[in-house]
């Protein structure tokens, strides 16, 4: 039957079969551009989390193109990242913006829709599906959104009052959800401005009985680290199901391990059968208060970025391609040397040194040149401390916003047929 498996009480009968032509209709709006006059523009971020605002443009750059007022109360797609769920609401406040004929805009037809519950339906992973049926040619991220393929796909619907009440119980959710990510977000900005502040000196820690730590030490980290050998093995070489071996990839560096890694807490992929004939030797595995910088990117932002080994789990670990293990000579507290090496003055530094056009790297012997300010080790241990409680509440906020967002799936799953 064509009905939901979580339903409120008061709404019976099948859902009905619809065209989405017969439940939404384009809006667009043409704009006569004029030359000399500037614009405000919107467009759709992928995977349904709303709209962001372009920098203005004048009109002499959209000459020529053809652009649309944004129609409020609409639920405009991003044609290009359709299949990727990119799309969302506009409000009144986007009344005086404008969108690129990418970013078509549909309204409610005939009272048979209410947009904020054809949002989720397209939200979840059968309205992905659906997406993707509808944007025919090319593959993968080439994939265009054909509008008339849109409008002929069908989809089950309940009546109007029944979206209604569907989307504001979801809506609750969302509003939790944005509040969490707020949350976090403010957390990750206290985080920064606290970072700044300990690595800058305006912030010190003292002494237990209030007198002061003695001056930082000026270093080189050719003076504080030697170097240990890497593998060469790619992406192509590892693995997520099972292995002897663990292997810290540059890639994951640049994108997700957290400058304080833990092997027990992180997904870290293994190393294939076969890929490593000869295996490792001992100086290559990981210990604790090893830093693992990431020798290769393509931007500055994660050109050199470093996480530091505070804890490892009984699977050897090693590190791969476009990767440098740093060890420390003794004069640095373990949770120390991830967070200074985040600080804003040594990514200043590590971005000065980087060199190429396409890829960017850095050299050992660049590297080593570095300097480090380094504070007492009872003040090292206060900051690490200091940063990682900050670490610890935004990974509970973290945590939350995975439950939450768990919670909203199993209810797509549940109250949509």
């Amino acid at each position: 039957m064509s009905v939901p498996t979580l339903r409120f009480a008061e709404f019976k009968g099948e859902w009905d079969a619809q065209l989405v032509g017969s439940i939404l209709e384009r809006e667009s709006k043409p704009v006569e551009v004029v030359l000399n006059q500037s614009y405000r523009q919107i467009g759709v971020r992928s995977h349904g989390r709303g709209l962001f605002h372009k920098d203005a443009v004048t009109g002499l750059e959209l000459a020529g193109k053809r652009v649309f007022h944004v129609v409020p109360n609409s639920l405009v797609i991003n044609i290009v990242f359709a299949w990727e769920q990119a799309l969302t609401l506009t409000t009144d406040e986007e009344v005086d913006f404008i969108a690129s004929h990418r970013f078509p805009m549909f309204l409610e037809k005939d009272g048979k829709s209410f947009l904020p519950f054809i949002r989720e339906l397209f939200l979840r992973k059968r309205g992905k599906q659906l997406l993707e049926l509808a944007s025919p040619g090319g593959a993968g991220r080439n994939k265009t959104l054909g509008q008339q393929n849109f409008l002929e796909l069908k989809v089950r619907v309940p009546k109007r009052s029944e979206q209604k009440k569907i989307a504001a119980f979801l809506g609750v959710v969302d509003d939790k959800l944005s509040a969490l990510r707020a949350r976090k977000a403010g957390l990750e900005r206290y985080k920064r401005g606290l970072m700044q502040k300990l690595f800058s000196r305006t912030l010190r820690f003292t002494k237990p009985d209030g007198s002061a730590f003695p001056d930082w030490e000026d270093k080189r980290l050719g003076d504080v680290f030697t170097w240990h050998k890497t593998n060469s093995l790619s992406r192509e070489n590892l693995n997520y199901e099972a292995g002897e071996v663990q292997n810290i990839h540059y890639g994951d560096i640049h994108t997700k391990f957290k400058a304080s890694f833990r092997q027990t807490e992180e997904t870290v992929p293994f190393v294939s059968d076969g890929a490593a004939p000869k295996g490792f030797a001992k100086d290559e595995f990981c210990q604790i208060g090893d830093v693992v910088i990431a020798d290769a990117s393509e931007d500055y932002a994660d050109i050199g970025k470093a996480i530091e080994v505070v804890e490892l789990s009984d699977t050897p670990l090693v590190a791969g391609l476009h990767t440098y293990i740093a060890r420390p000579r003794g004069q640095l507290v373990t949770g120390f040397s991830g967070y200074m090496l985040r600080s804003a003055n040594m990514r200043k530094q590590i971005m000065t040194i980087a060199q190429g056009v396409s890829v960017l790297g850095i050299s050992k012997t660049n590297l080593e040149k570095l300097r480090l300010h380094l504070p007492h080790p009872e003040e090292q241990t206060l900051i690490a401390n200091a940063l990682q409680a900050m670490d610890a509440k935004i990974q509970a906020v973290s945590d939350q916003i995975t439950r939450m967002e768990g919670f909203k799936k199993g209810l797509l799953q549940q109250m949509f047929v």
